[in-house]
């Protein structure tokens, strides 16, 4: 489970990202995790999705892009 306001970084993963956006996120640095971000379709059926906030934008993520992050913390021991 992530926590909101705390740094992550992309782990060894990222090769999984879409071909598109590989390139953006590799760039991205440090990428700040925001909360979620819960959309009610007119059905009732919720979507959730996350917020995140990298190289100075604001960047909305489905669940399967959070197995993508390690805590920064975490990865500056490991070096």
């Amino acid at each position: 489970m992530l926590e909101v306001g705390k740094l992550y970084s992309l782990n060894k993963f990222k090769w999984l990202l879409p071909f598109e956006s590989e390139k953006w996120w590799s760039e991205a640095g440090p990428i700040m995790y925001l909360g979620e971000d819960i959309l009610v379709r007119e059905d009732g059926k919720r979507i959730v999705n996350h917020l995140m906030f990298a190289k100075g934008e604001h960047r909305l993520v489905d669940a399967s892009f959070l197995r993508l992050l390690t805590p920064l913390e975490e990865e500056l021991k490991n070096e």
